[in-house]
């Protein structure tokens, strides 16, 4: 997707600023600054384009234009500050990473001054949550709110003779809803799954830790802790789904075009269970009604020794600014606007995403899409939150986590040898980026 630029001029016959003393006969005020603001995904786009055409949008921003660029994946913004020419702020990107090589900056001083950026008026993990070592990794916004559950096709379980009205909670449980969905051909084609253990959040280190119990990172002391019987142990109960629907199978089944994750094979009704955020209720809805109408949503999976718990995270989404951005003011400015009732009820309305402004909260329909309910009322029934994505080099470790699962499931290698393997691989590139 290329740049777009979206005019946020002052009304029509406004100055874009008061002229000073004395100037009559003075030389025109400059030309409206540029803010340039980068997204990693396409999502976003139909909310931006009715935000920048509101009053309070053009006002707030002080007669800047907005060059807005979507779908500008991690790649392209790591070329862009190698290069010394990063846009002015950016979202949905290797948040800590970024701030911890100093290619953004700390924003703290800036939050402290804004008169829109509330800490009280904001859920309290996703406040702490743009807090690293001290220092503000960005302004908290677009969608942070709860970023688990399991969400389940209640028409196909049904049909496959399950009890959609009280969901599964124990691995053992969705396991065998799993088998039950899972259908093959003649040939042994996989026609239709239940759970794809890795799929979406389900995917990352943070998941399978907390599921199990297990703090993988210590953000405070730099400590791993991705050896631990139970994280294998976890890997080994995962590996399961895969070996039952058939690794060369499943694998083949993903390659198929609107196969997908991430929701992709949900909105085609061929995977019929998926672990993910309160996102996924709103963008169901959004792509795939005739799906969306049957989604029901619950409490993440845990080992059965562990079915009292109710697992969830949190984390943060946040506009970055910088270090070599031309207009952080502006990108601050970007920031503070998604705070504001308009562009949560826009974003909201039109992709489906929630920001923990708690003034807000209050006022939105829980059951506008169906399953999102779950996620509104989770909170309090809470017992282990998560903080996600802490570790500056979650990224590298999210690698070779899905290379080293793959192993596992495959039988190609014993499951707490692939967990000491992790263990050794996020030591040695923790010091080897120069963080131990």
């Amino acid at each position: 997707t290329g740049v777009v630029v979206l005019a946020a001029c002052a009304p029509s016959g406004a100055p874009s600023s008061a002229p000073a003393a004395g100037s009559e006969g003075a030389a025109p005020a400059a030309a409206p600054t540029t803010v340039q603001y980068w997204f990693a995904w396409g999502n976003l786009d139909p909310a931006m384009a009715k935000i920048v055409e509101t009053e309070e949008f053009k006002a707030h921003m002080g007669g800047a234009t907005l060059e807005y660029k979507a779908s500008a994946d991690e790649q392209s913004i790591l070329t862009a500050i190698a290069a010394g020419t990063p846009p002015d702020g950016g979202s949905n990107y290797s948040y800590v990473n970024f701030y911890t090589r100093g290619a953004t900056i700390d924003v703290k001083d800036m939050a402290e001054a804004s008169t829109v950026l509330k800490a009280d008026d904001m859920l309290e993990g996703i406040w702490n949550s743009a807090f690293y070592q001290g220092g503000m990794i960005g302004v908290p916004g677009i969608e942070c709110f709860n970023w688990w559950g399991l969400n389940v096709n209640a028409n196909t379980a049904e049909q496959d003779g399950l009890d959609a009205t009280t969901l599964p909670k124990t691995w053992d449980e969705v396991l065998e809803w799993h088998k039950a969905m899972t259908k093959k051909d003649d040939a042994g084609n996989l026609l239709t799954f239940g759970l794809d253990p890795y799929d979406a959040m389900a995917g990352e280190p943070d998941f399978l830790a907390a599921s199990y119990g297990v703090k993988w990172f210590d953000e405070e002391t730099g400590a791993f802790d991705l050896a631990n019987p139970r994280f294998a142990e976890g890997m080994d109960t995962l590996g399961e789904f895969i070996r039952i629907a058939g690794p060369d199978q499943f694998a083949g089944m993903r390659q198929v075009e609107g196969n997908g994750g991430w929701g992709a094979a949900y909105n085609a009704g061929i995977q019929n269970m998926i672990i993910e955020g309160y996102w996924h209720p709103g963008e169901t809805q959004i792509q795939q009604p005739e799906v969306a109408q049957y989604n029901r949503s619950g409490w993440a999976p845990v080992p059965a020794d562990r079915k009292d718990a109710n697992i969830m995270a949190t984390g943060l989404h946040a506009v970055v600014i910088f270090k070599d951005a031309k207009n952080k003011e502006g990108a601050f400015k970007l920031g503070e606007f998604f705070q504001t009732p308009t562009a949560l009820n826009t974003i909201f309305d039109e992709v489906g995403w929630i920001h923990g402004v708690k003034s807000w909260l209050s006022t939105i329909d829980k059951n506008k899409y169906p399953g999102l309910a779950f996620y509104v009322d989770a909170g309090p029934e809470v017992t282990e939150w998560t903080i996600g994505r802490r570790c500056p080099i979650n990224s590298f470790v999210v690698t070779q986590y899905t290379e080293l699962r793959e192993q596992v499931f495959r039988d190609l290698i014993d499951p707490q040898a692939a967990a000491d393997e992790l263990q050794k691989r996020a030591e040695a590139e923790w010091q080897a980026q120069g963080l131990g």
